[in-house]
C-alpha cells in the first residue's frame, strides 16, 4: 500500500463488509416484524400524547438532557489494531493521513442518534413552543457542528490525557451542549450564542493540550478492541460470533430444578439439557431478555393483535435459537461417549423448550391480566404457545430430513 490513507480505506472496506454480514442474522424477518410493529405502537401512542400535552411540559429540559447526551458521547472509531503499536510507530509523522478519515467516519457514524431525536422532537416542539424557521433549519446545523466539535474535542482529550479522566472532558461539554439546547429550544438565541462561544475556547484549549505529544497507540487500540467487543456481544444475541466465547455459571439457586427431573436412563438427555441451558449464559439471558420484551409488549401495545404479534414474535425468536443452541453446537459434549442416540436429545430440547415457552407465555400474559384485560392475556398466552409449539414442530421436521 502506498500510504496510511489507503490502509484507512482496505480496513473501513473490510469493517463494513463485516459489520454487513452480522447484520444479515440480526435484522431477519421476524426482527423486522417486532421493530415494525414496536415502532408503529410507539408512534401511535406518542402521536396521541402530543395531541394533549400540557403547557407545562418540561420539553426543553428533557430535550437538552437528551441531545447534551447524544453529542458529548462521541467515543472515536479509528479502527486500530494491536499490531499497529509497533507497525505505526515509525510512521507518527504521517499518522494524521490514517486519523483524518477516522475521524470523519466517527462523525458520520454517530449522526444518526441526533437526528433522530431532532425529528422525534418535531411534533413536541410544535406543540408547546412552534414551529419557526429557526428551529427547522437553525437547530439541525448547529446540532450537526456541535456533534464535530465533540467528536475533534473528545479526540484530542484523549490524546493529550491518555484515556484519563475522559467523563470530567464529557461531562463539561454535556453541560455545554445540553445547556446550548435548552436557550435555544426557549428562543434565548443570544445566550445559545454565548454558549457557543464557550465551546470553541474549550476546544481549543483541549487541542493545544494534545498538540506536539506522542499518540497513546495503546489507549486507542483498547478502545477500538472495547468497541467492537460491544458489537460482536450484541451480535451474539442473534447468530454464533467466533470472537465472543460463551461463559457459564453455576446459578446454584436453580438448582431445585434438577431435582425434579428423574433419575432414570432415559432422563439423561433431559437432566444434560437442562444443565446446558441454565448455566450457559448465551442461551439463559436470552430467554430472559426476549421475556421480559415480551411483557414490556403486553403492557405498552395498546392493540391486543398488535400485542399478540409482537409477542408470538418473541416466541419464535426465544424457540427457534434455544433449539439451535442446545442442538446444533459443534463443540464436543460428554453424552456423545454415551449410548444416547441424538432422536433422545432432541426429544429432551423439545421439552425443555416447550417448558420454558409456556413459562414465557405465561409471564407476558400475566400483564395485561393484572390489569384486569383478560382477553389480551388469553390471546397473547394461546398464540405465544402456537407459535412456539409450530416452531419446536417445523425445527425438528428439518432436523430429521438432515439426519
Amino acid at each position: 500500500m502506498k500510504n496510511l490513507h489507503d490502509v484507512w480505506s482496505r480496513r473501513l472496506q473490510r469493517y463494513t463488509l463485516e459489520v454487513q454480514n452480522y447484520f444479515k442474522y440480526i435484522f431477519t424477518g421476524h426482527i423486522a416484524v417486532v421493530l415494525l410493529f414496536a415502532i408503529g405502537a410507539a408512534g401511535y401512542a406518542y402521536s396521541d400524547w402530543v395531541q394533549n400535552v400540557p403547557p407545562d411540559f418540561p420539553a426543553a429540559w428533557i430535550l437538552a438532557g437528551i441531545f447534551g447526551i447524544l453529542l458529548a458521547y462521541s467515543p472515536p472509531s479509528t479502527l486500530l489494531k494491536e499490531a499497529d503499536m509497533v507497525y505505526f510507530l515509525p510512521l507518527e509523522n504521517k499518522l494524521d493521513e490514517f486519523l483524518k478519515p477516522a475521524r470523519r467516519w466517527s462523525f458520520v457514524s454517530q449522526l444518526y442518534l441526533p437526528v433522530v431525536a431532532f425529528v422525534v422532537s418535531l411534533p413536541m416542539v410544535n406543540a408547546l413552543y412552534g414551529l419557526d424557521t429557526s428551529y427547522l433549519i437553525g437547530f439541525p446545523l448547529l446540532v450537526l457542528i456541535i456533534k464535530w466539535w465533540n467528536i475533534q474535542t473528545e479526540f484530542s482529550f484523549r490524546k493529550a490525557y491518555s484515556g484519563h479522566r475522559v467523563w470530567a472532558d464529557r461531562l463539561v461539554r454535556f453541560v455545554l451542549a445540553a445547556a446550548f439546547t435548552l436557550f435555544y429550544v426557549d428562543n434565548l438565541v443570544l445566550i445559545a450564542a454565548l454558549l457557543l462561544f464557550a465551546m470553541i475556547v474549550y476546544g481549543k484549549w483541549v487541542q493545544q493540550r494534545a498538540a506536539g505529544l506522542p499518540f497513546p497507540y495503546e489507549h486507542f487500540v483498547r478502545l477500538e478492541e472495547n468497541r467492537m467487543l460491544r458489537f460482536y456481544q450484541f451480535a451474539n444475541y442473534f447468530t454464533d460470533v467466533p470472537q465472543i466465547k460463551g461463559k457459564i455459571k453455576q446459578r446454584s439457586w436453580l438448582n431445585w430444578v434438577y431435582r425434579i427431573i428423574g433419575n432414570k436412563p432415559k432422563d439423561a438427555h433431559y437432566y444434560l439439557v437442562w444443565r446446558t441451558f441454565i448455566r450457559s449464559d448465551e442461551l439463559f439471558y436470552l430467554w430472559v431478555r426476549l421475556t421480559l420484551l415480551a411483557m414490556a409488549g403486553a403492557w405498552l401495545i395498546p392493540f391486543p393483535i398488535a400485542a399478540a404479534i409482537f409477542a408470538a414474535a418473541l416466541a419464535f425468536a426465544s424457540a427457534i435459537q434455544i433449539w439451535q443452541g442446545l442442538n446444533q453446537t459443534q463443540h464436543f459434549r460428554m453424552d456423545n461417549l454415551f449410548p444416547l442416540s441424538a432422536f433422545s436429545r432432541q426429544q429432551a430440547v423439545k421439552k425443555l423448550i416447550f417448558i420454558v415457552q409456556m413459562l414465557q407465555a405465561l409471564l407476558a400474559a400475566a400483564v395485561p391480566l393484572f390489569t384486569g384485560d383478560y382477553m389480551t392475556a388469553g390471546i397473547i398466552f394461546a398464540v405465544m404457545l402456537a407459535v412456539s409449539y409450530g416452531t419446536l414442530i417445523s425445527a425438528g421436521n428439518k432436523t430429521k430430513k438432515q439426519l
